[in-house]
Order: C-alpha cells, then structure tokens, then sequence
C-alpha cells in the first residue's frame, strides 16, 4: 500500500514536531538537573559559612569642655557676620532688584557699569578692564565714548544691537546670550553692520558674542564666506573688505570672564567705594549664569 504525496506531506510534519518536542523536553530535564546541582551545592557552602558576629557597640565619648569652647568659639567668629548683615553688607541690589536671567534687564546694568558718565563714579576705568578681556591691539583708553544700549546702528530695527561701544579709536557691538538661541543669521548680520559703519573712517571694531558658555555658534571664516555670497548692492560694498581684513573681529566672552573681572576690580578698589560694591554685587549675580 503506497501513500500519496499529500499523506506522506502529513505524516513528516506530525514526526518532526514530536521530534522537536522530544527534544524540548530532553533539554528541560537536562536544564532541571542541573538547577537541582547547582542548588545542592549552594546549601552545601551555606551551611559551612562562619557566623555573622554583630559589633559591639562602643559607647559615645562626648568632650563636653571642647564641645563648650568651640560654641563659644564659634560664637564669637560669627560675629563679623552678624555685624555685616545688620548694616547690609551681605545684601545683593540685583538679585533683590529682580535681574535674574532678562538678558534686557542685564544688558542695561553691564551697559551702565561700562559707561563713563554713569553715576556709579569709576569714569572709564571698568571699560579699561573690559578691553583688556579682548585681543591685545584693543588697549585703549578712551576718556569719552557714546555706548547705547538696544541700538540700531544704522537705522535697521531688524538688527538692533544689545549694546554698542562708539568711542573715537573702536567701536564695538556686544551681543549678550543668557538663555535665549540666537537668532537667524544674528552675528552675520551684526559683522555686516560694523563693517560698513565703519568703513569710511577706519576705526578699528570688534562683534562681542556674551554668552554662558563662551563660545561661538558660528566661525567668523563662515561668516565672511556667506556675506561674500550675498549680492545686494549694499553687501557688496564691503566684499573688498572682507577679501583683505586679516584680523579677529568676532570675538567670545562668558559671564564668568566679566564675572572675574568685575570682582578683581571691586577688590582693589578702596572699600568706601559704593560704585565698586555695587559692581562686586554683579558680578556675584551674573556668576549664576
């Protein structure tokens, strides 16, 4: 008696799944012996291990006469600090103030601490320091200078500049970042500015990125290359320039290095001096960032 192919297609299938189910079953009797092993061996070892002895407890010493003088010690070195609190020397006016993190509100205190005739009364000198923080050739010591905050230097609302530095031998745009991204072509459009502004008087110029970190979201060879690229009539006055100019004109700076320099300089200034506590207070303030 002969099968035919749809029978014998059956019968192969039916005797490869109870080969398999065979086999699953070896390999689970095969896996439970050895868990039975295993667990045999462990309560082996376990019943060998050594007691766990608990430590003794040591009683607590307490130098009560040490314990008084360093109260009254202590007492005494607070002092100073009490002192200082009651005549508000601890308090922060920015922190108070409400400054936080408004990168408007910030931009208005650093403008007004770079600015000769603020009444703060340090004259120039905060700027002197903060020039030190850019490349070597911006050692200038200009005694008047225009700086603007939320300035539009060429009449341009869409590129209003967060603080701008005319003084008669630089000028210079500072771009201020707390939390906010930049935005679209910003310091393009900022280098742009600078570059023609100053075009017809030579005066030397600088673009300032402020920001947390300090560093920059673009490289200024980027910047050259896409301003090279734009064809507007008014761009193209500045492609010979931006063909030439070898030198740094997009320059980083963090918080904390404006931070650093307004503490060096309220430390070494006499203590009776308010404008420089005031400039201590922001600087504690903007380290924050």
């Amino acid at each position: 008696m002969s099968l035919n192919e749809t029978e014998f297609s059956n019968q192969l299938s039916i005797f490869v799944q109870d080969w398999k189910i065979l086999e699953e079953s070896h390999s689970n009797e095969l896996s439970d012996q050895k868990t039975a092993e295993k667990l045999n061996l462990f309560f082996k070892k376990w019943i060998n291990l050594p007691t766990i002895k608990e430590p003794q407890e040591k009683p607590l010493y307490v130098d009560y006469a040490s314990l008084e003088g360093f109260f009254q010690n202590f007492d005494k070195a607070v002092e100073p600090i009490r002192e200082a609190r009651k005549n508000g020397l601890v308090l922060n006016v920015w922190q108070t103030a409400g400054l936080k993190t408004n990168e408007v509100r910030n931009s208005q205190v650093l403008k007004w601490l770079l600015d000769w005739r603020g009444d703060h009364g340090q004259g120039n000198k905060i700027l002197v320091e903060f020039l030190k923080l850019l490349p070597p050739r911006f050692c200038y010591e200009p005694k008047s200078y225009s700086i603007i905050a939320e300035c539009c230097p060429l009449g341009n609302i869409e590129n209003r500049v967060d603080i701008e530095i005319d003084a008669p031998e630089f000028l210079l745009f500072v771009e201020v970042k707390i939390n906010a991204q930049e935005g679209k072509e910003q310091l393009k459009r900022y280098y742009r500015e600078a570059m023609l502004k100053t075009k017809n008087i030579k005066k030397d110029w600088g673009v300032i990125y402020l920001t947390k970190t300090g560093y920059l979201s673009t490289t200024e060879h980027e910047i050259k290359a896409a301003l090279l690229n734009d064809n507007d009539d008014i761009t193209k006055l500045i492609h010979d320039d931006l063909r030439n100019d070898t030198q740094q004109r997009l320059i980083p700076m963090s918080w904390s290095d404006i931070s650093k320099l307004l503490y060096q300089y309220a430390v070494q200034a006499n203590v009776t001096n308010r404008g420089a506590w005031l400039a201590k207070q922001f600087a504690d303030h903007i380290k924050t960032f």
